[in-house]
Formats: C-alpha cells, sequence, structure tokens
C-alpha cells in the first residue's frame, strides 16, 4: 500500500515538474487588435462655459482620414449630447462626400495623413426641442466612413474609437 502511493507521488510530481517547463496556453501570444485608421485627433468645444440663448455651442471636430478610401466615400461625423441623469439626449450628425484622390507622400516618404475638420453646432436644446437645465453635459463624438449600398443606403467600412467628453452649460 505504501510503495503505491510512492509510485502515484512520484508519477504526480513527474507530470508537475514537465507541465512547469511547457508554456501554457496563457503564455501564448495573442493576436492584439489594431487600432483603427481613422481617428478623431480631437473635439474642440467653444464657447466654454456654453451659456443658453446666447451663441450657439460649436464643435469642432478634427478627424484623421485613412490612406486609402473607396470611391464615392462619405464621412459620417456624429455627436451624442447627453444630461447627467441620462433623460435628456440631443443627436448631431454631420455627412459629407470625401475626395479620394491620392495620399501625399506617394515618393516612398511617410504619407501624411489627411484631416479634415468637422463643425457641429448645438442651440441648447434636447430631443424634444426643450431647452435644457443647468449642469456637466457629456458628449460622446464618433466618424465612420461609408460607401454607397447597392440598395438600401450607405454602408459602413471604417468606424473610429470614440472621444468623449464633458462641458458646462449655464444660463445668465
Amino acid at each position: 500500500m505504501i510503495r503505491t502511493v510512492a509510485v502515484g507521488l512520484s508519477i504526480s510530481v513527474a507530470l508537475l515538474a514537465t507541465s512547469l517547463d511547457a508554456p501554457s496556453h496563457a503564455a501564448t501570444d495573442k493576436p492584439k487588435g489594431k487600432f483603427p485608421d481613422l481617428k478623431i485627433l480631437s473635439v474642440e468645444a467653444t464657447p466654454v462655459p456654453f451659456f443658453l440663448n446666447e451663441h450657439p455651442l460649436t464643435l469642432t471636430i478634427t478627424v484623421a482620414l485613412p490612406k486609402s478610401l473607396p470611391g464615392g466615400a462619405l464621412l459620417d461625423v456624429t455627436t451624442l449630447i447627453t444630461s447627467p441623469s441620462k433623460t435628456s439626449f440631443r443627436l448631431l450628425t454631420n455627412r459629407q462626400a470625401v475626395a479620394t484622390d491620392a495620399a501625399a507622400g506617394t515618393d516612398g516618404a511617410k504619407s501624411i495623413p489627411r484631416l479634415i475638420q468637422v463643425m457641429q453646432s448645438w442651440d441648447g436644446t434636447d430631443h424634444t426641442k426643450r431647452v435644457v437645465a443647468d449642469g456637466m453635459y457629456d458628449y460622446e463624438v464618433q466618424a465612420k466612413v461609408m460607401v454607397q449600398g447597392k440598395r438600401n443606403g450607405p454602408l459602413m467600412r471604417a468606424a473610429s474609437l470614440k472621444k468623449r467628453g464633458k462641458f458646462e452649460v449655464r444660463t445668465r
């Protein structure tokens, strides 16, 4: 009986030693996701703080386009503005055609990404066209490259990561 326990113990020690030498499935290289070529570089809100009933809030969004674009591409920039309680929101959209000319630097040099500035304005109203209350509001901006579909309108080809931020709304 003691001999069978000793043999079993030696076998388990040998298995444990060989399993420590071999890499586990967790130690293998995992493919890392790549970041999209379409990027939102900056979002600037003016005026800050935003006073209701004076001038609209203007968002200036700078987008870096991918190196290659399909023919007839559209750039769609969407901004979602939400209240802290998420009870009021407003969706701002801008869709424009993008020229598909060759990027600068085709002679072998590192090409400079093409930048487009998109301006969106918000009048301080929510989705029901009522003036919003004072407070801090969140915004979330996303850019998409779309192409014309054969039947059902534009189809998305690339999307940027979302850019988030906050701004203050006040009444005088």
